[in-house]
């Protein structure tokens, strides 16, 4: 048989920005091929004090080992990394599960075994739950991550003995239909938090980049060349994005990409880049980033080393390389509203 695990818990805030959207493709796309469910109940602990989720560290231990007694020899079993509700048992749990023959296949959405180790501003408690993470992914059959560079990255940091599945890029599930505005000279698109703390480089925009804002939590002043459209539901979104380009960077300056956000980029694969193609949108994006390549290599847009650099490169592009970039991203686009990239990362 084959099983994956779906942790129920998603709290409002998730439904209008993409961050539960990747998990929540990956159980339909797995489901789709025949995968049955495990169910993890779980609270939200956002409130629970410090005592409490110790606590919860031994209470949510049987719950796992209870669920997982009918993956047996033969069987596997799919996880998405790292896990929403976590122990610091759970690499014990996983280790009966691979004891009994069970064949364990994990994605990773997060490494965050490179990010939140080194962010001064995660938690004692979130940094623990990263380290036992880490020590979960020894116990995989095969890892799914998100690109070579990620690849590279895992094996530098002692995951080489493990079957490391090159993912690509994230698909993006949707049946919205492709209907907003596209062109040259349309604005640029700009979808996910918008929080200053998330996202600083968009408070030092380039005043002659006209940009759509999409998502919450915008902290800036009105300005003429930016417009606030509003939040939508991811499955919605792609249908309601409207302009010329998505661009994809992060970080606090639009410089560069720097920081702890900015520089995950360099092995990440941002969600909002499959939101973009999904929506047949090209992108914009920062040249060191990982998924750079891709995009410039398949056609889907063009790569930057500062956001100061967009005005001029928009000018040097005639309106058939544009509708040669829209071409590809259509093509892409049906692959990732269809699961193409895991359900070929699976079979591998």
């Amino acid at each position: 048989m084959r099983y994956y695990v779906t942790e129920r818990e998603f709290d409002e805030y998730d439904s209008v920005t993409a961050r539960a959207k990747a998990r929540d493709d990956a159980e339909s796309i797995v489901k789709e091929l025949g995968y049955m469910p495990i169910v993890i109940d779980v609270p939200d602990r956002s409130s629970y004090g410090k005592l409490r989720k110790i606590w919860w560290q031994f209470k949510i231990v049987p719950v796992w080992i209870r669920n997982l007694k009918q993956v047996t020899k033969g069987d596997e079993l799919f996880l998405q990394f790292p896990f929403r509700e976590h122990s610091v048992f759970l690499p014990l749990v996983l280790r009966k599960a691979r004891k009994r023959g069970a064949k364990i296949v994990m994605l990773v959405h997060d490494l965050e075994l490179f990010r939140a180790l080194k962010d001064s501003r995660r938690s004692f408690f979130d940094k623990v739950k990263s380290f036992f993470d880490a020590k979960s992914l020894k116990y995989a059959s095969k890892v799914i991550l998100h690109n070579g560079k990620m690849i590279k990255a895992a094996k530098e940091k002692g995951l080489s003995e493990l079957r490391l599945i090159d993912l690509q890029i994230f698909d993006y599930l949707t049946d919205a239909p492709i209907s907003g505005k596209r062109g040259l000279n349309e604005p640029l698109i700009i979808a996910g938090n918008l929080m200053r703390s998330k996202s600083g480089y968009l408070y030092e925009l380039p005043n002659d980049l006209k940009v759509n804002l999409y998502g919450p939590g915008y902290e800036g002043e009105k300005k003429d060349n930016i417009n606030i459209m509003g939040a939508f539901p991811p499955e919605e979104l792609p249908g309601k994005l409207e302009g010329s380009f998505g661009i994809v960077w992060d970080g606090p300056t639009a410089s560069t990409c720097d920081g702890v956000f900015g520089k995950y980029l360099t092995i990440n694969n941002p969600h909002k880049t499959s939101l973009y193609l999904a929506s047949g949108l090209p992108v914009i994006i920062w040249k060191e980033a990982a998924l750079a390549d891709f995009i410039v290599n398949n056609g889907l847009g063009i790569a930057v080393d500062s956001l100061s650099e967009i005005s001029y490169k928009i000018r040097s592009l005639s309106e058939e390389d544009y509708n040669k970039m829209v071409a590809n991203t259509k093509i892409i686009s049906g692959k990732l509203r269809t699961g193409f990239f895991l359900k070929k990362a699976l079979k591998e």
